[in-house]
């Protein structure tokens, strides 16, 4: 069940605030493929509104999240602050394809792998005409913001092999001239009393 879900039947041209959290759980299911886990809840505002039949969405989405270092596995920190912007179209006056998918005019084949979508296409998406979801938009967000090899610091040396185990120091060697005068320190010390 999506979290982000609002009737398209319950906006106007005034519009519809959505302010949510975004849950642990929510983070953990929607980012774990991409082994991003959040630290705190995430948060998300934004406004969606009509236009004509689209459906028009401004907000901003923030999550702490941590991931492993690129380098060393060491757990590094993503904060994501970034902004929502998104033209939706019902599915129906786009050729019928899914929620959140784009539509890909022209005939369906072996060149359908290699289309290229125009400028215009690519700010255009769709909903199912009766709901807005925006969860994989918010997903989408949020993956679009981390960058593909994360540090969990700029210097970061990387893994590096274990060290080798420290060689036992030897005790310094006396010189043997010098016995009569730790047989007389041991012999003047104060001994420990029994009790």
């Amino acid at each position: 069940m999506p979290l982000l879900a609002v009737s398209a039947h319950d906006l106007d041209t005034a519009g519809f605030a959505v302010d949510a959290d975004l849950p642990l759980a929510w983070l953990e299911e929607q980012l774990g493929e991409a082994e991003l886990t959040g630290v705190a809840p995430g948060h998300i505002t934004a406004r969606l509104s009509r236009s004509g039949n689209d459906v028009v969405v401004r907000g901003k989405v923030t999550a702490d999240l941590r991931a492993p270092c690129a380098r060393c596995l060491e757990p590094a920190t993503l904060v994501v602050d970034t902004e929502l912007t998104l033209l939706l179209q019902p599915a129906h006056a786009s050729g019928g394809h899914g929620a959140g998918s784009k539509p890909r005019p022209g005939k369906p084949g072996k060149d359908d792998d290699e289309y290229e979508f125009s400028a215009a296409e690519a700010d255009v998406d769709t909903f199912d005409g009766e709901t807005v979801v925006l969860d994989p938009f918010v997903r989408e967000a949020i993956l679009l913001e981390a960058p593909s090899c994360l540090l969990c610091r700029e210097d970061c040396p990387g893994i590096r092999p274990a060290a080798a185990p420290a060689k036992e120091v030897p005790a310094p060697r006396l010189d043997p001239r010098l016995a009569p005068l730790g047989a007389l320190r041991d012999k003047l010390s104060p001994k420990p009393k029994k009790e």
